[in-house]
């Protein structure tokens, strides 16, 4: 899993309120979040569902973070 900031880019990957969701729904670790739910065998459309997050979402989180998925 890439160690990557969704705010140091200089065009980041999410507005701020797209941000707040993920917090919000995935914790203050969202990326081992999302990584433990691929490694449970999720698709990006159930993690999305789970978490009341779009599937697209979930698939450009987990290609910002380098997650290799079960899309």
């Amino acid at each position: 899993m890439k160690h990557r900031s969704l705010f140091e880019t200089p065009s980041p990957a999410l507005t701020m309120e797209d941000a707040n969701r993920i917090l919000d729904a995935l914790g203050p670790m969202p990326a081992e979040v999302l990584a433990a739910m691929v490694d449970y065998g999720l698709s990006d459309h159930e993690i999305g569902r789970y978490f009341k997050l779009p599937h697209d979402m979930i698939a450009k989180l987990r290609e910002h973070w380098g997650i290799n998925g079960n899309a």
